[in-house]
Protein backbone atom coordinates (compact mmCIF):
# COMPACT_ATOMS: atom_id res chain seq x y z
CA UNK A 1 0.00 0.00 0.00
CA UNK A 2 2.87 2.66 0.94
CA UNK A 3 6.06 2.33 -1.10
CA UNK A 4 7.81 4.47 1.07
CA UNK A 5 7.39 7.83 2.98
CA UNK A 6 9.33 10.56 3.15
CA UNK A 7 9.20 13.13 5.91
CA UNK A 8 10.46 15.17 8.54
CA UNK A 9 12.23 13.31 11.99
CA UNK A 10 10.36 13.92 14.56
CA UNK A 11 11.05 11.41 17.06
CA UNK A 12 13.64 8.64 17.31
CA UNK A 13 13.50 5.77 20.04
CA UNK A 14 15.05 2.11 19.90
CA UNK A 15 13.12 -0.01 17.18
CA UNK A 16 10.82 2.86 16.06
CA UNK A 17 10.53 6.30 14.33
CA UNK A 18 8.24 9.05 13.68
CA UNK A 19 8.07 10.78 10.51
CA UNK A 20 5.74 13.67 9.89
CA UNK A 21 4.90 14.37 6.19
CA UNK A 22 1.70 16.24 5.59
CA UNK A 23 0.68 16.69 8.41
CA UNK A 24 0.04 13.11 9.59
CA UNK A 25 3.34 11.52 12.22
CA UNK A 26 3.66 7.91 10.52
CA UNK A 27 4.65 5.67 13.45
CA UNK A 28 7.08 3.18 12.12
CA UNK A 29 8.72 -0.09 13.44
CA UNK A 30 12.25 -0.14 11.80
CA UNK A 31 15.03 -1.49 11.73
CA UNK A 32 18.39 -0.60 13.40
CA UNK A 33 20.20 0.46 9.82
CA UNK A 34 16.82 2.44 9.05
CA UNK A 35 17.12 4.10 12.15
CA UNK A 36 21.38 4.36 12.38
CA UNK A 37 20.81 6.46 8.90
CA UNK A 38 17.95 8.47 10.14
CA UNK A 39 19.44 11.93 10.69
CA UNK A 40 18.72 14.27 13.16
CA UNK A 41 14.67 15.73 14.62
CA UNK A 42 13.95 17.95 11.82
CA UNK A 43 15.74 17.08 8.79
CA UNK A 44 14.19 14.61 6.28
CA UNK A 45 14.26 11.41 5.43
CA UNK A 46 12.88 8.21 2.79
CA UNK A 47 11.97 5.38 4.17
CA UNK A 48 10.52 2.39 2.65
CA UNK A 49 7.65 0.51 4.28
CA UNK A 50 5.48 -2.37 4.44
CA UNK A 51 1.94 -2.15 6.11
CA UNK A 52 1.07 -5.32 8.43
CA UNK A 53 -2.68 -5.62 8.84
CA UNK A 54 -3.94 -7.93 11.53
CA UNK A 55 -7.29 -8.40 13.30
CA UNK A 56 -5.65 -6.90 16.11
CA UNK A 57 -3.52 -3.93 14.87
CA UNK A 58 -1.87 -2.24 11.88
CA UNK A 59 1.65 -1.88 12.28
CA UNK A 60 3.94 0.14 9.61
CA UNK A 61 7.69 -1.10 9.22
CA UNK A 62 10.13 0.77 8.03
CA UNK A 63 13.00 0.40 5.95
CA UNK A 64 16.70 1.92 4.57
CA UNK A 65 16.27 0.75 1.09
CA UNK A 66 14.33 -1.64 -1.32
CA UNK A 67 16.98 -4.18 -0.58
CA UNK A 68 16.44 -4.71 2.84
CA UNK A 69 12.51 -4.17 2.27
CA UNK A 70 12.88 -7.09 0.11
CA UNK A 71 14.47 -9.23 2.73
CA UNK A 72 12.28 -8.48 4.92
CA UNK A 73 9.18 -9.68 2.53
CA UNK A 74 11.06 -13.07 1.85
CA UNK A 75 11.96 -13.71 5.41
CA UNK A 76 7.97 -12.76 6.12
CA UNK A 77 7.15 -15.62 3.58
CA UNK A 78 8.88 -18.67 5.38
CA UNK A 79 6.64 -20.79 7.23
CA UNK A 80 6.56 -19.67 10.97
CA UNK A 81 8.10 -16.30 10.75
CA UNK A 82 5.90 -12.97 11.43
CA UNK A 83 7.14 -9.83 10.89
CA UNK A 84 8.37 -8.62 14.10
CA UNK A 85 10.54 -12.20 13.98
CA UNK A 86 11.72 -10.89 10.42
CA UNK A 87 12.47 -7.55 12.31
CA UNK A 88 14.52 -9.20 14.45
CA UNK A 89 16.93 -11.05 12.45
CA UNK A 90 17.50 -7.68 9.81
CA UNK A 91 18.77 -6.16 12.90
CA UNK A 92 20.62 -8.96 14.34
CA UNK A 93 23.18 -8.64 11.18
CA UNK A 94 24.16 -7.05 8.24
CA UNK A 95 21.84 -7.45 4.91
CA UNK A 96 25.34 -8.92 3.07
CA UNK A 97 25.91 -11.12 6.31
CA UNK A 98 22.02 -12.09 6.27
CA UNK A 99 21.89 -13.01 2.56
CA UNK A 100 25.62 -15.07 2.69
CA UNK A 101 24.48 -16.79 5.63
CA UNK A 102 21.63 -18.03 3.98
CA UNK A 103 23.16 -18.85 0.69
CA UNK A 104 26.17 -20.50 2.29
CA UNK A 105 23.33 -22.79 4.60
CA UNK A 106 24.90 -21.01 7.78
CA UNK A 107 22.03 -21.74 9.89
CA UNK A 108 23.96 -21.72 13.13
CA UNK A 109 24.82 -17.48 11.99
CA UNK A 110 20.64 -17.47 11.85
CA UNK A 111 20.13 -19.38 15.07
CA UNK A 112 21.91 -15.71 16.66
CA UNK A 113 19.24 -13.92 16.03
CA UNK A 114 16.49 -13.11 18.56
CA UNK A 115 13.68 -15.74 18.10
CA UNK A 116 15.19 -17.82 15.70
CA UNK A 117 15.76 -21.51 17.07
CA UNK A 118 17.99 -24.20 14.69
CA UNK A 119 15.00 -25.65 13.14
CA UNK A 120 13.75 -22.11 12.17
CA UNK A 121 17.25 -20.76 10.79
CA UNK A 122 17.17 -24.49 8.86
CA UNK A 123 13.46 -23.28 7.70
CA UNK A 124 15.12 -20.35 6.31
CA UNK A 125 17.70 -21.63 4.52
CA UNK A 126 15.74 -24.07 2.78
CA UNK A 127 12.95 -22.09 1.50
CA UNK A 128 15.08 -18.69 0.73
CA UNK A 129 18.62 -20.30 -0.29
CA UNK A 130 17.43 -21.01 -3.83
CA UNK A 131 15.37 -18.14 -4.10
CA UNK A 132 18.80 -15.96 -3.31
CA UNK A 133 20.87 -18.02 -5.52
CA UNK A 134 19.31 -17.18 -8.62
CA UNK A 135 19.21 -13.62 -7.72
CA UNK A 136 22.90 -13.34 -7.86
Amino acid sequence: MYAFIEGVVEHKTAGELVLSTGGVGYLLLCTQAALSAAPPRGDTMRVYTWLSVRQDAMELFGFVSPEEKNMFLRLTGVTGIGPRTALGILAAMPLNDLTMAIVTGDAAMLARAPGVGKKTAQRIVLELKEKLSADD
